[in-house]
C-alpha cells in the first residue's frame, strides 16, 4: 500500500521568521512616528476609520519593509526627516492647543510640493489606500473562496 501524497503547506500570510516580524515592526513604528496616517485621514475620509488605519499602517509598513535595500535606506532618511517638515509647513499649528481638523490637510498640501516629502506622501497615500480598502469587508473572514465542481 502506498502512502497517500502530502502536498506542501502554503506559507501563512504574515511574516515567517522573528527578523522579518521585528522588521516589520519597526516599519510600523517608522510610519506612525513620520505622523503619516493623520496626514492620510486628512486627505481621505476612509482612512480615519481606527480599524482601516491599522490596516493601512500594516500594509504601508509591509511593502516598506520588503523593498530593495537602498530605497529602505532611502524611505527611513525621509521618514525621520518628515516629522520636521511637518512642523516647518506649520510652525503654529502645534503650538495652538485647540483641534484643527482642517490642519491635516493643510499641511498635506503644503508639503505636497516639497521634493522628498511629496514622493513619500504620494507613494504612502496609495499604500495606504490600498491596504486599507482591498482587505476583506469587515465581519467577513479571509478566506479564499471554495472552488466550485
Amino acid at each position: 500500500m502506498s502512502s497517500p501524497s502530502t502536498r506542501p503547506v502554503p506559507p501563512a500570510a504574515g511574516p515567517g521568521t522573528a527578523r522579518e516580524h521585528r522588521r516589520l515592526r519597526v516599519w510600523e513604528r517608522r510610519v506612525r512616528s513620520a505622523g503619516l496616517p493623520p496626514l492620510w485621514a486628512g486627505r481621505c475620509t476612509a482612512l480615519s476609520e481606527p480599524s482601516r488605519q491599522a490596516a493601512a499602517v500594516r500594509h504601508t509598513a509591509a511593502t516598506l519593509a520588503a523593498l530593495p535595500t537602498p530605497y529602505r535606506l532611502v524611505f527611513a532618511l525621509l521618514m525621520r526627516v518628515f516629522p520636521l517638515a511637518v512642523v516647518l509647513a506649520d510652525p503654529r499649528g502645534p503650538l495652538r492647543g485647540t483641534a484643527d481638523r482642517a490642519r491635516p490637510q493643510r499641511v498635506a498640501d503644503r508639503l505636497s510640493t516639497v521634493p522628498g516629502c511629496a514622493e513619500l506622501l504620494r507613494v504612502s497615500l496609495a499604500l495606504a489606500l490600498h491596504g486599507a480598502l482591498d482587505g476583506p469587508p469587515d465581519g467577513l473572514s479571509a478566506a479564499p473562496p471554495q472552488e466550485l465542481r
